[in-house]
């Protein structure tokens, strides 16, 4: 059983011989890792289940700052993050003279390419900044929680643009054997939703179905990343016919009661925390509460072991090493 067949086994909810896992790496975590093995190919031999190409581009415009895809320019000083925005472009509602993009159809096709190569692997075609994210990098995130209740016909409008750029992307990656979209969007704080559940289902809500069904239509698997407690809506995803939920933090959902209530419905993706048990805790206690996981999620699939997020570089490598261990010891 190779490693797509066992991703695809778990979101079937069916057991497999191990339980599929993936390591996921900042930029800064990749090269010490990188230097650790004295191997450029290091990430190809740690049995990583999935293969994962990001739908981004960037326009260099200094060591720490970029510009992104629709015209916005992020300051990068800090390390190992995204980064913060340095001017938003939709400083009214409305949209002005701004044109939103079209996707770079050159881009995703070689970056689709490389996916098909994988042929052993579960290939996921990744949208960060999918649909709420996208729209407060444009607006800010203040301006676009007061369009929510002031201007709902703009936000609208701006969300359905975001939307329509997101199926374009998708209809080129469906010509290829992709398995699965993976849509990034953050709708979550330490406790509930950023928006709260009513406007989340009045205005993400509805576009997500536009989302998940065009990947379905395609025959893809459709996975959704957003950090934060999004319990609120986990009915909703469901009913969307989500297959995956990342990240599935460990700090604030009960991942057993999580695991009784919806592993039978959804496959989470995750749980091994980079917010406290990488950075905080000795090679040992790493190695221990990945065993927890691994047998308190993986019974009867629906479990996809990896980091919560990219491994930042306050992580050591040891504890990777520990993380590793593990889930190819399996």
């Amino acid at each position: 059983m190779n490693c797509r067949e066992r991703v695809i086994r778990t979101l079937r909810h069916e057991k497999s011989d191990i339980v599929p896992y993936h390591l996921d790496l900042t930029d800064e975590v990749y090269a010490r890792l990188e230097e650790y093995y004295h191997d450029s190919d290091f990430f190809g031999k740690t049995g990583s289940h999935l293969a994962q190409e990001r739908n981004e581009s960037f326009t260099i415009l200094s060591p720490t700052r970029f510009k992104d895809m629709f015209g916005v320019v992020w300051n990068r000083e800090q390390e190992g993050d995204f980064g913060i925005v340095l001017d938003y472009i939709l400083k009214d509602a409305e949209f002005g003279d701004y044109v939103f993009p079209k996707p770079d159809e050159k881009l995703i096709r070689e970056k689709c390419q490389k996916l098909q190569q994988q042929t052993d692997k579960f290939r996921m075609y990744i949208i960060g900044f999918s649909l709420f994210e996208r729209a407060w990098t444009l607006r800010s995130m203040t301006e676009l929680l007061i369009d929510f209740k002031i201007n709902p016909e703009f936000a609208g409008q701006l969300l359905d643009k975001i939307v329509e750029y997101n199926l374009a992307v998708v209809d080129i990656v469906s010509e290829y054997d992709i398995d699965c979209i993976f849509y990034g969007d953050d709708w979550g704080q330490q406790k509930g939703l950023i928006m709260g559940p009513a406007l989340w289902r009045e205005f993400i809500k509805p576009r997500l179905k536009r989302m998940y069904d065009r990947a379905k239509e395609y025959g893809m698997y459709v996975c959704q990343h957003s950090c934060g407690d999004i319990r609120e809506v986990f009915p909703d995803l469901i009913e969307l016919g989500l297959d995956a939920y990342n990240t599935f933090q460990p700090e604030i959902y009960n991942v057993g009661e999580m695991k009784k209530l919806y592993g039978d419905k959804i496959t989470f993706y995750g749980g091994i925390s980079t917010q406290r048990l990488l950075p905080m805790a000795t090679p040992e206690e790493v190695k221990s509460e990945t065993r927890r996981l691994l047998k308190l999620l993986g019974e009867n699939g629906g479990y996809i072991v990896a980091p919560t997020h990219s491994i930042p570089n306050d992580v050591s490598t040891e504890n990777i090493l520990a993380f590793l261990e593990v889930v190819q010891n399996q």
